[in-house]
């Protein structure tokens, strides 16, 4: 069962992490051409497989920097929000029977999951969306990004972490009045 999970987190973890590095690569450019700081890519990044980017100077960088932090933290948060409105008003074990009959009506079935689809995505969601906030609060403490950034993805997680519990508690609630 453990080494199931494992391989559903795997799994539910390729999207989450193609969409932050998009964002956050997408976040440079834009933020790059909008605010026009000349930067130069380089060939010879991260294990030379990944490009390098560098600016004319500090300011530029952080700039592109936290505009581009912004772009990723926006990408996990709605990420993570979409799967804790499917666990909320989608979710196999809890949804409410006019919900699920208009459902069935407009041929949408597809939308409603069960536990352990929903929990492994969320769980991989929150990951993401926790990590990006300890990379916001390291870099705050660096120097490189705006502590306003670092406070705001913070309190994020930590609502949308609260409202997963929630859900979490509503589904054991559920098992005990079902035995």
């Amino acid at each position: 069962m453990v080494a199931k999970s494992l391989i559903k987190l795997t799994d539910e973890a390729i999207i989450p992490t193609l969409a932050l590095i998009v964002a956050k690569m997408v976040g440079l450019y834009l933020t790059s051409l909008t605010f026009n700081l000349p930067f130069e890519v380089k060939t010879q990044g991260f294990l030379n497989i990944l490009p390098a980017i560098s600016f004319n100077n500090i300011a530029d960088y952080t700039i592109a920097e936290n505009y581009s932090n912004l772009a990723m933290l926006i990408v996990a948060a709605l990420g993570t929000f979409f799967v804790l409105v499917r666990a909320r008003f989608f979710h196999a074990s809890h949804i409410h029977p006019k919900l699920h009959a208009r459902l069935v009506r407009l041929n949408l079935e597809s939308l409603i999951a069960p536990s352990y689809h929903l929990y492994h995505q969320a769980a991989i969601w929150l990951i993401f969306l926790w990590l990006t906030v300890g990379f916001l609060i390291l870099s705050s403490i660096l120097g490189t990004a705006y502590v306003q950034i670092a406070i705001i993805a913070f309190v994020v997680a930590a609502n949308f972490s609260w409202i997963f519990a929630l859900d979490i508690e509503k589904e054991v609630e559920i098992s005990r009045e079902s035995v």
